[in-house]
């Protein structure tokens, strides 16, 4: 109730492309991420400290990555982790983030890694059970993303449908329609963009056998992937407010002006929430996920981490980005039949999209190929 400045320790991870910065104050989180080269914060960047009645003990914070472990909103969400600053001979830098937690003595450590030449960051994990006891846990990544009616969630090609929390109900996806959580869709409606979601809801994608998700914003022009081994991370989700009063009282509870958030939410070893995967006596788990903005490519059809592609047949386009700089790159675009529809060489590089006319034959299936001058293929879809 009462507003005051604080001074706080940060580390700034940073490079020619991306800026972020940890604050291990506030669980470690991961408070900005902004994209250097379109001047674009790809995580929702809050400029004050407020916390409200969410997390398990209480506190919690909207913002940039909360790290979630051993459970949802852990108890301390915005309360100390140990840290520590690793510098790579490859000049990639790390910084480590690591606690125990008290009731079952399990300890998570995510290590936050950019690299020198990439606009992409990694969230390096190992989750530890130190005891001779079976325990269990979840891990979760919520990216907050600012939001408004020109923002989209982006879901993978294959996924057609969405389930709510404890997989308790199901929609069709991108357009839905029956009742879904508190929504009682009487008209199909597309919820992939959030103007069409009214109620606070959760979509979480249906499996997937793609490594990617995210959000893009129409209205800046750029938006966030995360990928992440889909057989290892399967959990792709969007978290919303929605609109209206309850929506904006959390606004005014979590904010002063920084407006409407979502969270794009990344779990490993689970697709719902809530639901836990289990460490064996003295186990670790290790696994990656990876973040990276976006730049005019609009809704995304396929990614990895050396690039992104979005097939817009309504504009006879095909767009690209890519997470560093790539010289006579090769795009090649086939058939059905294998014959070539298009074929350009171009350089790329990260944070501008590259885009090629493109008369797409009706209702035919196209493969995509983005190969370097050495011949390894960047991209294939």
């Amino acid at each position: 109730e009462h507003r005051a400045e604080k001074e706080w320790t940060v580390i700034r991870l940073e490079n020619d492309y991306i800026r972020l910065a940890v604050i291990p104050a506030l669980g470690g989180r991961i408070f900005e991420a902004y994209d250097k080269v379109t001047g674009y914060d790809f995580l929702y960047r809050q400029h004050v400290i407020k916390p409200a009645l969410i997390g398990a003990y209480g506190a919690w914070m909207s913002g940039g990555i909360e790290f979630n472990w051993p459970f949802h909103h852990r108890p301390s969400t915005v309360m100390p982790v140990d840290y520590s600053i690793e510098k790579c001979e490859d000049g990639s830098a790390i910084v480590w983030l690591s606690e125990h937690a008290p009731n079952d003595r399990t300890k998570g450590m995510v290590g936050v890694v950019l690299r020198p030449d990439t606009n992409y960051f990694e969230t390096r994990v190992r989750v530890s059970n130190r005891t001779p006891n079976k325990n269990n846990f979840l891990w979760w990544e919520n990216a907050a993303v600012a939001v408004h009616e020109g923002y989209r969630l982006v879901f993978p090609p294959d996924v057609t449908y969405v389930h709510h929390h404890n997989d308790a109900s199901h929609t069709t996806f991108p357009i839905a329609s029956g009742q879904y959580g508190a929504d009682n869709i009487t008209e199909p409606k597309d919820i992939s963009w959030h103007k069409n979601s009214k109620h606070a809801t959760s979509y979480f994608s249906a499996p997937s056998k793609y490594d990617f998700f995210g959000g893009f914003d129409y209205v800046k022009n750029c938006g966030v992937l995360h990928i992440a081994d889909h057989h290892i991370s399967p959990g792709k989700k969007m978290f919303t407010w929605g609109y209206g009063s309850n929506a904006d009282n959390w606004e005014k509870k979590l904010t002063d002006s920084d407006g409407q958030y979502a969270e794009l939410m990344a779990g490993s070893y689970t697709d719902d929430q809530p639901d836990f995967t289990w460490l064996a006596p003295y186990e670790t788990k290790t696994f990656s996920q990876f973040w990276y903005p976006t730049q005019g490519i609009g809704y995304t059809s396929f990614a990895n981490l050396d690039a992104a592609v979005a097939l817009d047949r309504e504009k006879n386009e095909i767009r690209f980005n890519v997470t560093s700089i790539f010289e006579n790159l090769t795009v090649t675009v086939t058939g059905a039949d294998g014959r070539v529809l298009l074929s350009e060489e171009a350089s790329m590089s990260p944070s501008a999209v590259t885009s090629f006319a493109l008369d797409y034959p009706a209702d035919e299936k196209l493969t995509v190929l983005l190969v370097d001058e050495d011949g390894y293929i960047l991209l294939s879809y």
